[in-house]
């Protein structure tokens, strides 16, 4: 795995807590209001960058399949 930065820290941290206590991957609009951000494509710009490190993965074109790879 590759060195990622704060902010995409953060938001690994944000998805771990939420699939653990929810049993679920949160919605980019969830991401977005947990993450304080403004745009859906921000979050869709951290979700590409954690994929292409490794950190996340998820099945295209279908929801809440967002999941981070330990």
């Amino acid at each position: 795995m590759r060195k990622i930065t704060e902010r995409q820290f953060e938001t690994l941290q944000v998805i771990e807590n939420y699939i653990n206590e929810k049993g679920f991957a949160p919605t980019y609009r969830e991401l977005m209001n947990m993450l304080g951000l403004t745009s859906p494509s921000t979050v869709k710009g951290l979700l590409d960058a954690l994929k292409r490190k490794e950190y996340v993965t998820w099945e295209a074109g279908s929801p809440r399949t967002l999941k981070v790879i330990k």
